[in-house]
């Protein structure tokens, strides 16, 4: 008996890369991509938020160290009610309590140191002629809010002040839709 021979049948190997391979390919990097292009764009927005919430947190404090130097202007609740929204940033305030590169500090009254402060810490320094990083310019739509927490407000009274400003909203697909933000100090003269 001789043996039998099998033949089988001859197979092609491939040469290449086919389309649907590189489609394929293209697809799956394409999404990896994008994915990367999300995290970008979330941390950017994140970084941007906790900038700003450390700016307003600066703001508060720089508002309740002047207020704690001023205790006259405390002692007549000067500062109770102050809304930066009612102040107009297109003017410095008048007399200019603190010394500049433009001239010397001007003598000023308790009132006027007040009203001084809460112009400087919501509009910023005018020293070099026009107002730069206040709560109003440094802030997207910021605002300063400075409250007695009494009613009648007393000497004894504590104070809150509230440093406010908008952020976009990242929840929904409008890119018109805001967020307010807040820091909120309260304080004790």
């Amino acid at each position: 008996m001789q043996p039998r021979c099998i033949k089988f049948a001859r197979t092609s190997h491939q040469n290449g890369v086919g389309v649907v391979e590189v489609l394929v390919a293209l697809v799956v990097v394409s999404l990896g991509v994008l994915g990367m292009a999300s995290l970008q764009l979330t941390g950017m927005q994140q970084s941007t938020g906790a900038y700003n919430r450390a700016k307003a947190l600066l703001y508060a404090e720089t508002m309740a160290t002047r207020m704690r130097t001023n205790r006259p202007a405390i002692d007549s609740f000067l500062f109770d009610g102050f809304n930066s929204d009612d102040l107009n940033c297109n003017a410095a305030p008048v007399p200019y309590c603190q010394a500049s590169v433009t001239g010397t500090a001007q003598s000023c009254t308790a009132a006027e140191l007040a009203m001084f402060d809460l112009a400087n810490v919501a509009c910023g320094d005018w020293g070099g002629g026009v107002a730069d990083d206040g709560v109003v310019g440094s802030l997207p739509n910021g605002q300063l809010v400075v409250t007695c927490d009494a009613a009648p407000c007393t000497s004894a009274s504590t104070y809150t002040i509230n440093v406010s400003w908008t952020e976009g909203q990242r929840t929904t697909s409008d890119m018109n839709d805001t967020v307010m933000r807040r820091v909120q100090l309260r304080m004790r003269p």
